[in-house]
């Protein structure tokens, strides 16, 4: 029955959904005692009451249906931590990834932190992700409404792009710290161009934060979508790391290139491509207005795709291979 749902929250047009479809939508607040990064978790869940609505969308791009504030289903469910998008990705940029999820019977927590304030604040994103993803963690576990409905032995981290880099991380994948301060060596790395302008040197990053571990030892699975920095992953800790899955989207030889080299680590890494996709497909579903207001902003109205139903299509198969992944990573 979830698995028709899924189908049917995919493929229906924005509209179409009633609540026996829609997952629950909830927000919970992270302070940081110091108050330089507070958190914003936005969670999807199993639920079968109240009004679904679209939430989340924007004027670029469309949100999922959901129930907001509906009482979760009992549970216990797997935990999936997500981490969506690039250093300036905007929040709630995977909902549409945790709202399918949740629908198959997953808690998903999509972790928002603030944008980077300046080049030099978002050089250090790479490794406060994953830190953020176990911040969101032990926020859910401690929370008494959510503590009792998490199958602990079932928690796994899903990213795109950077938040792929972090799932990696979590799984118990090292950085190579001088390897991230090569990164922009010949300035085609992400956000190169954004660093050189705000005359951020990535050689004179702190080290220690680079070197650390950030493997949760409990994490059942990790899958990175597109990850970026693939090439500053290190072969320490591969073999210890929990399953991981790699999704490349696209042929290009970056994608290419970057599954050989996490393939080459070691350890218990599995690689699959979705050939007839492209990055930008991991980006929701655009609004009809979405390309022209990109293009207005000095956007890229490439993010929007080749068509709304390409772009359903691409989404599906990514979470087909989630969810088969996650059903048995050890396999």
């Amino acid at each position: 029955m979830r698995y028709l749902c899924l189908l049917l929250l995919v493929f229906l047009p924005f509209g179409s959904v009633n609540a026996m479809d829609a997952p629950g939508m909830a927000v919970i607040p992270v302070a940081d005692p110091q108050g330089a990064r507070d958190l914003s978790l936005t969670l999807w869940y199993p639920a079968h009451r109240g009004s679904p609505r679209a939430v989340t969308g924007n004027a670029v791009f469309l949100g999922p249906h959901a129930v907001p504030g509906a009482e979760p289903d009992p549970g216990p469910f797997p935990l999936v931590l997500l981490s969506h998008g690039g250093i300036r990705s905007s929040p709630d940029s995977g909902a549409w990834l945790g709202a399918m999820l949740a629908v198959a019977g997953h808690v998903v927590v999509e972790v928002n932190a603030p944008w980077p304030k300046s080049a030099r604040a978002g050089a250090d994103e790479i490794w406060r992700r994953p830190e953020d993803m176990k911040r969101a963690m032990e926020a859910v576990l401690g929370d008494p409404r959510w503590a009792g409905r998490i199958d602990r032995a079932r928690i796994s981290a899903v990213g795109f792009a950077l938040g792929g880099t972090a799932a990696l991380a979590l799984s118990g994948h090292r950085f190579d710290p001088d390897a991230v301060m090569r990164s922009c060596s010949d300035t085609s790395g992400p956000e190169c161009a954004w660093y050189a302008a705000g005359g951020v040197a990535l050689e004179t990053l702190a080290r220690a934060p680079l070197a650390r571990s950030y493997q949760f030892p409990g994490l059942f699975a990790a899958v990175a979508i597109a990850p970026e920095y693939s090439d500053v992953l290190s072969r320490y800790g591969a073999t210890r790391a929990a399953p991981s899955l790699v999704i490349a989207l696209g042929e290009t030889d970056e994608g290419r290139d970057a599954s050989a080299r996490l393939a080459g680590n070691g350890g218990n890494v599995r690689l699959v491509t979705l050939a007839k996709a492209d990055p930008f497909d991991a980006f929701p579903l655009c609004t009809p207005a979405g390309p022209e207001i990109l293009l207005q902003e000095g956007g890229d109205p490439a993010l929007c795709g080749r068509s709304a139903q390409v772009r359903r299509t691409v989404h599906a198969a990514l979470v087909e291979r989630i969810l088969s992944f996650l059903a048995n990573p050890g396999k």
